[in-house]
């Protein structure tokens, strides 16, 4: 659970959420919650599907957008994808850090918690970044320390880094052991979800999520695997628009699912199979529950962590090439 002494003597905060997949709005919310159930001011920033979400999940709070950071998966090894999206990334980068100061000074803000935006932090008051990939990872020697360079000082930039794993980091592994990152606190798993008992009503629970074209392909690549089995199946699909292929009438189908709505999915399923982002992980870990992963292709983060989480706390690695 998430310590309040990490908020203590900060009254008005600006929570920063990247907007890839779903995953870091949701492993933001134990720590909205926390800051919400202290009576802190809370604004939420963020862009995309992740700022719709948090919306909906907490209507009353003040929001404000942010530049989108625009990521694409059109090579599935990661030196194409690294380089294709530095332009991108770099002019969001710059926004978002214009952004910060604005918003600090707009709110008389003094605390800053951002989960994975690396230009989002302020002088002016105490800035902090959420992120497990202390290490970033590639198979490539010269690509891992090409990476490493500036994701050290974006990282070094902010006044502490939170790292939410256990101490051990047993779930992290490697990713998150780097001596050269300094001020390091490690804050423990993050989720909001609790097991709730229930009885079984799904042998596999799909569930999606990460960014286009990648989420796409392996919905349609899942739905063809399974359309012709007789197994009770949920998908949260993790996107608004339309689905592509056809599936079977006797399957549950979401778009969007709320946290509750995969409170009890994940509660009431034999299995899960999803990416291997480290959201989900977290979420599975705490819960207890079954899990295959797949790692997206190309992004050595998945990957890495479905290698070390294999054979462990219930995790198998499923290969894929979508």
């Amino acid at each position: 659970m998430f310590s309040k002494d990490l908020i203590k003597g900060h009254n008005t905060v600006i929570v920063a959420v990247l907007n890839w997949g779903l995953g870091h709005a949701c492993r933001s919310m134990p720590i909205i919650d926390c800051l919400h159930s202290q009576g802190k001011n809370v604004i939420i920033a963020s862009d995309g599907i992740a700022l719709e979400v948090l919306t909906k999940r907490y209507p009353d709070l003040d929001y404000e957008s942010l530049p989108a950071y625009k990521v694409r998966y059109k090579s599935k090894h990661l030196s194409g994808i690294v380089f294709r999206n530095i332009p991108n990334v770099a002019r969001a980068i710059f926004k978002e850090r214009k952004t910060a100061q604005k918003l600090v000074k707009k709110y008389n803000a003094d605390l800053i918690v951002s989960d994975s935006r690396f230009g989002f932090r302020s002088g002016k008051c105490r800035s902090v970044i959420i992120s497990h990939q202390l290490s970033m990872q590639a198979e490539s020697k010269f690509i891992k320390a090409l990476m490493n360079i500036p994701n050290r000082g974006l990282l070094n930039a902010f006044d502490e880094v939170w790292v939410p794993d256990y101490q051990d980091r047993k779930l992290t592994g490697t990713l998150s052991k780097n001596k050269k990152i300094k001020n390091k606190v490690f804050i423990g798993p993050l989720s909001t979800l609790k097991k709730v008992e229930t009885a079984k009503q799904y042998d596999i629970a799909i569930i999606l999520s990460g960014p286009e074209s990648a989420r796409t392909n392996l919905e349609n690549t899942l739905i063809h695997k399974y359309q012709d089995s007789n197994k009770r199946v949920v998908l949260v699909r993790g996107t608004k628009e339309g689905i592509r292929t056809s599936t079977p009438d006797h399957w549950t189908i979401y778009d969007l699912a709320t946290r509750r709505d995969i409170e009890h999915i994940l509660s009431s399923t034999s299995q899960v199979i999803s990416r291997s982002g480290y959201t989900s992980i977290m979420d599975y870990y705490l819960l207890g529950v079954p899990a295959q992963l797949i790692p997206t292709p190309g992004q050595s983060e998945q990957e890495y962590l479905a290698k070390h989480l294999a054979g462990k706390y219930g995790f198998q690695i499923i290969y894929s090439t979508v």
